[in-house]
């Protein structure tokens, strides 16, 4: 497929502004992004491009120097993607336990050694959200664990759940390349998990979390944490990320009626993360 590159050049934003303009980008179409020492890189398939939306979306958004915003439009043909997210997802080492590396990066001296060979360039744990739940899963005790890795993307949070010890991985995501590119990296990873493309509709009936991890965005894990209660087992972990620490109290108000105790939350670069515990 054609894609269409977008670079932009920001002058002194700060990080988040930077995501919710990224974030406003991924509506209207935008699927990729690279950051340069600039600003970033905005990739979208030719056919989801629309020109005319990109000013309107500079206005509306919380970027302090709108009027300094440059950018410049590049048509790119069809191309072997995985080689270019290859070419530019730097490895991420996580407090020296935990690397994650593309297949033609070198293994480092830590605990738990994770190949991802992205489609897209979400789940190489670049992003906050995935690198705050790494963080975290990383002080648990996974052994013998249940675990659902709900919008899964590369598959990362379910391997490293699985390198853990955890007894069953199931990772879902709505999106068929994420499909694909955790069964991919499961394989290259040597790792077992139950993967499946589609949303809360096709959780295994037959089984309870004690772990459920949903990086998604806010709106849908509103509308489907109800749903997601329903698999958890009584003292299980609802690990949930995708949304920004202003977002934090309105997700507490949807999720704290259902019968949960708050155990911990935290930030990066403005993204938030919530652990909550089942009651």
């Amino acid at each position: 497929m054609n894609y269409i590159k977008v670079n932009f050049s920001l002058s002194n934003e700060t990080e988040w502004k930077v995501d919710l303009f990224k974030d406003s980008l991924l509506q209207v179409g935008f699927d990729c992004f690279v950051d340069t020492d600039e600003g970033f890189e905005a990739y979208a398939p030719e056919p989801d491009f629309k020109q005319d939306i990109i000013q309107e979306i500079i206005k509306q958004s919380a970027l302090e120097n709108k009027e300094n915003v440059k950018y410049n439009i590049d048509f790119i043909a069809d191309q072997n993607w995985n080689y270019v997210w290859e070419q530019t997802s730097p490895c991420v080492n996580i407090r020296g336990l935990c690397l994650i590396r593309k297949s033609s990066q070198e293994k480092q001296n830590t605990l738990y050694d994770i190949i991802i060979n992205p489609k897209q360039s979400f789940g190489t744990a670049t992003h906050p959200t995935t690198y705050m739940i790494i963080e975290y899963l990383l002080s648990l005790d996974m052994n013998n664990k249940y675990v659902m890795d709900m919008g899964c993307g590369t598959g990362v949070l379910g391997i490293l759940s699985k390198k853990m010890g955890a007894k069953y991985v199931e990772a879902i995501d709505i999106d068929s390349w994420a499909k694909e590119n955790t069964e991919e990296n499961a394989y290259d990873n040597n790792v077992v998990l139950n993967i499946k493309q589609g949303g809360a509709e096709v959780i295994s009936n037959d089984k309870c979390f004690d772990i459920f991890i949903a990086n998604i965005n806010l709106n849908i894990l509103k509308d489907n944490i109800p749903i997601y209660t329903k698999y958890i087992n009584k003292g299980g972990s609802l690990i949930l990320s995708g949304f920004y620490q202003e977002d934090i109290k309105e997700l507490l108000d949807n999720v704290l009626i259902l019968g949960y105790k708050l155990k911990t939350s935290l930030t990066k670069d403005n993204w938030a993360l919530v652990v909550l515990e089942k009651q």
